[in-house]
């Protein structure tokens, strides 16, 4: 049976019911992405022992009846519980087609979770899968040793450094979230990025609220002078993931990066209570840049950040590439859908 959710009663009990899920397929995470046009959803698809979860948005396409479907910031995915390499998915593929076609949906676009089980398989049979780049991940079922053996010389040399220059801090308040915010915004600047990391300040607000996650913003203060030089917004789920959500640094204290001992803070202290994962992520875009170096500086256990895509109604698709004045013979890019590309 396929089900379509929308409240979150509904919503958060089902997740309870799955192998296991992230904070971005909550349904607290879900409408504090949604933008005012554009629906949430979690497709459930349930037979006698098996579950099948995929949260969604469902966004209109400007200047016409169309729609698509997209993932949340982040990596999302469906959730199952009980799929196997002999489990027949036929019976679902056909019911979410039916779904996506009666909804005027043309094309659906999903990031994938790299410690969500089974993600390639239950979407396999439709459109197509990507590898897009590497994320980097600290093993936190290692020892605390284990671990710092796989640091870089120039890691473990920051660490030691910072130890002596800074403490930190875990900060809720809305005093707090402001002062993050304004070092995010200002990190973001400096390095250029495009709108779509300027986040609108509900958002972080919104995700300190949820109780359906725990989410900390970890402070590097400096000794002698108390000022946040630094600050991590980290979000743990289900004493299993730990995910580097964002983060941001004054200029004046870039050269001592005090990302990196506000990173080593959160390592420790997710191994002592018993995580299991803490996701780095990848670069800017998921290239392989100095933002992907310096995470790969505190491990070598790197998961593949996959996506998936398919197109439902090429004919209204290609037509809708086709008015995309940004696409010129010269714009190479594998951004999908295409009609969104902006260059």
């Amino acid at each position: 049976m396929l089900k379509i959710i929308g409240n979150k009663k509904e919503w958060d009990t089902l997740l309870e019911t799955v192998a296991g899920y992230d904070f971005y397929h909550t349904h607290d995470y879900h409408i504090n992405c949604a933008n005012d046009n554009e629906d949430i959803a979690l497709i459930s698809y349930t037979t006698k022992d098996i579950i099948i979860a995929f949260p969604i948005l469902i966004r209109p396409i400007k200047n016409s009846s169309f729609f698509d479907v997209t993932s949340v910031y982040g990596y999302g995915g469906p959730l199952s519980k009980n799929i196997t390499a002999n489990t027949n998915l036929t019976p679902f593929y056909n019911k979410l087609r039916i779904y996506f076609q009666q909804k005027n949906i043309i094309c659906a676009y999903s990031s994938l979770n790299p410690y969500i089980d089974n993600q390639k398989r239950i979407l396999s049979g439709l459109g197509k899968i990507e590898n897009v780049s590497k994320v980097v991940n600290i093993n936190l079922k290692q020892t605390l040793e284990e671990q710092e053996s796989n640091f870089s010389k120039t890691t473990k040399r920051y660490i030691k450094r910072n130890k002596k220059l800074f403490y930190s801090r875990i900060g809720k308040t809305k005093e707090d979230v402001a002062i993050f915010i304004d070092l995010y915004y200002k990190t973001m600047s400096r390095l250029n990025a495009s709108k779509n990391y300027f986040f609108k300040e509900e958002y972080f607000y919104n995700i300190l609220k949820s109780k359906q996650y725990n989410a900390e913003i970890i402070f590097a203060v400096t000794k002698d002078t108390n000022i946040n030089a630094s600050a991590a917004l980290i979000i743990k789920t289900n004493n299993t993931i730990i995910q580097y959500h964002l983060s941001g640094t004054l200029e004046e204290y870039k050269h001592l990066s005090p990302i990196r001992y506000i990173l080593n803070e959160v390592r420790v202290q997710g191994t002592l209570e018993g995580y299991s994962y803490f996701n780095l992520g990848g670069g800017f875009g998921g290239n392989h840049d100095s933002l992907f170096d310096f995470k790969a500086s505190f491990s070598n256990d790197y998961k593949k950040f996959k996506v998936w895509k398919y197109v439902l109604n090429n004919k209204e698709y290609n037509n809708l590439s086709g008015k995309n004045k940004n696409l010129t013979p010269l714009a190479k890019t594998s951004f999908f859908p295409l009609y969104r590309y902006n260059k």
